[in-house]
């Protein structure tokens, strides 16, 4: 089995990111992207005419530490709906704590279009430990955008990290009986 973290709270944004989900006329932006399944009905849109653009977002609390760098993935589904041949288009997924970067892929969306294309970043170990539950409880996600010619928006519709479950714990050893029975049959 596996632990899911979803986004679950919009931590901090540039200011170049819309969202077709609000509340009370403000954007928000987690309820876009959070669905256990694909829904690309609502999605976030990073506008990087100004330069590169970032998006963070909490993530689920309640993981348990597996006690493993291997076996994370992120998981997210994009599109470049005003793909127009961008010199150069990336965009850029990661897991971190705090300042550190658990975990980061840097995706050449270049010629992408209109049409959403689900990513899963698998890398083969995490670039650190994320060490402990408290640790994977602040762990959030980044999304940062960023094209050259500044003629592309990104939409982003779906996104999760998946962690594997905790070590199961090691069988208890038989205990000694003192005194077990002892039987043998003779023939």
């Amino acid at each position: 089995m596996v632990q899911y973290m979803r986004p679950v709270g919009d931590k901090a944004d540039d200011g170049n990111w819309e969202s077709t989900d609000e509340s009370e006329g403000s954007a928000v932006f987690y309820t876009a992207i959070d669905e256990a399944s694909i829904d690309d009905n609502d999605y976030i849109t990073g506008d990087a005419s100004g330069g590169a653009t970032t998006i963070d977002f909490e993530l689920t609390n309640g993981i348990t530490d597996p006690g493993v760098t291997t076996g994370h993935k992120i998981v997210y589904r994009w599109s470049l709906p005003d793909e127009g041949g961008s010199s150069n288009c990336n965009l850029t997924a990661k897991l971190m704590v705090g300042s550190t970067v658990h975990a980061t892929q840097t995706l050449d969306t270049t010629g992408g279009g209109a049409s959403y294309t689900t990513t899963t970043y698998a890398p083969t170990n995490l670039d650190s430990a994320l060490g402990s539950a408290t640790a994977y409880n602040n762990a959030f996600l980044r999304f940062t955008f960023d094209d050259d010619d500044a003629l592309e928006t990104v939409r982003i519709s779906w996104a999760y990290v998946e962690v594997p479950d905790a070590a199961a714990a090691a069988p208890a050893a038989e205990p000694d009986l003192p005194g077990a029975a002892f039987l043998m049959f003779v023939d």
